[in-house]
């Protein structure tokens, strides 16, 4: 007895062993996934500091936005619109008419330009930075295949791809998602490598034929327009070239990117670490048809295109969603096991909006000339459909 006890310890030690050594391997060959793991998961969206290595966004000036003194809407839709984004871990909460703000509201320690955590609303400022690099000139097109910026991709169809069929979410290439435990998502998420990691999907569905909302297709679109900055722009970083053509434009304040490395690619799918009124600004920018004042920031038909609706799905453009038509449950793609919440139909049929994941927000209604931006911690009952309604009812009655 005491034989067989003793060889099952002895079993153990070297299971144990074995264990120690695989997790030693791992965090030697995976050091920055691991160190992500370990620091940046879970933690509250109100905290930034640990998202390393950053690249920064530089201000020129933040430009204060006017605040109204018209009183467009009533007390009561204010007074519900803040309880509900309060109820649903709301940190901050813009609402504009007309390019004024008639509500601002935050929790505590939070202000209009305090640098959050705003998730995949970064993929609409992608798409934004596309538009201001055909602007430019830096790209040609948004039909021209994408193999030109891509060597990776010369020896095989993907080279055909263009950009609008990655900002449609419609490349036709493998998802690598989080909720089937495909490795590949993980290392596009947190590892020194997503750029690379991106590259490797392979097609599975010809280009512009299906949507399916995936982290890969923004950061494959961001790769490109990288690449073009570097090529026409004698090595100009992508941080530079979103502070010299966008950010520093439209008045925003400090900002950064969270990047694979030092002066590697930063993440195109989330990772813009900004307050919340540079996404008002940007909101504003979209409804203003992508002009600041008399200038033109980008093209004329930009933002038509980038909200008009995808062949592949009607209620999703260039990186942006669309209000219509209602879907009460809006699944971002098979593989998810999440989706998000419209319980009714939006009360303008002309609503668009970025999304991060669970709640960051930004809404545009171009007929009520309304901009409602949010930030907030992550909560999966947040309902889209609450605050834009809200505002759409309150600017039918008149003001207290």
């Amino acid at each position: 007895m005491a034989k067989a006890v003793r060889f099952i310890f002895k079993g153990l030690g070297w299971l144990l062993a074995l264990l120690l050594v695989a997790l030693s391997l791992f965090v030697a060959f995976n050091w920055t996934l691991s160190r992500n793991m370990a620091t940046a998961m879970g933690k509250p969206y109100a905290q930034v500091a640990h998202l390393q290595p950053q690249q920064a966004v530089k201000s020129c000036g933040v430009r204060a936005i006017p605040v109204s003194t018209a009183k467009p809407l009533p007390a009561e839709a204010l007074d519900a619109m803040k309880a509900f984004s309060d109820k649903h871990k709301g940190l901050g909460l813009t609402v504009m008419v007309d390019g004024q703000i008639v509500l601002d509201h935050f929790a505590k320690g939070i202000g209009p330009q305090t640098q959050t955590q705003t998730m995949s609303l970064n993929k609409s400022v992608t798409a934004l930075a596309i538009g201001a690099a055909i602007n430019d000139g830096t790209l040609k097109s948004i039909d021209s295949p994408v193999g030109e910026f891509l060597p990776e991709w010369q020896g095989d169809a993907r080279k055909d791809i263009t950009l609008r069929n990655l900002m449609n979410m419609a490349s036709g290439l493998q998802n690598y998602s989080m909720a089937t435990g495909d490795w590949n998502a993980m290392k596009l998420m947190l590892s020194d490598e997503i750029e690379d990691v991106a590259l490797t999907a392979q097609p599975k569905v010809k280009p512009g034929t299906e949507m399916r909302y995936k982290n890969g297709d923004a950061q494959i679109a961001g790769a490109v327009l990288r690449r073009a900055i570097a090529k026409t722009h004698a090595g100009e970083a992508y941080a530079s070239f979103l502070s010299r053509t966008l950010w520093c434009p439209v008045g925003n304040g400090p900002a950064f990117l969270w990047a694979e490395s030092e002066d590697g690619a930063p993440r195109f799918y989330a990772g813009i670490q900004a307050g919340l009124h540079d996404f008002a600004r940007l909101g504003q920018l979209i409804l203003n048809d992508g002009k600041v004042g008399d200038k033109t920031i980008l093209p004329i038909g930009w933002v038509q295109q980038m909200t008009a609706p995808s062949p592949a799905r009607i209620n999703y453009g260039f990186f942006i969603w669309r209000g219509t038509p209602w879907q009460k449950d809006r699944q971002y793609s098979p593989e998810a096991k999440i989706g998000a919440i419209h319980s009714v139909p939006y009360l303008a049929d002309d609503v668009i909006f970025m999304d991060g994941y669970g709640g960051q927000r930004v809404y545009v209604v171009p007929s009520a000339k309304l901009v409602i931006a949010r930030i907030s911690e992550a909560d999966q009952a947040y309902d889209d459909a609450i605050l834009v309604n809200l505002a759409l009812a309150g600017l039918k009655t008149k003001p207290n």
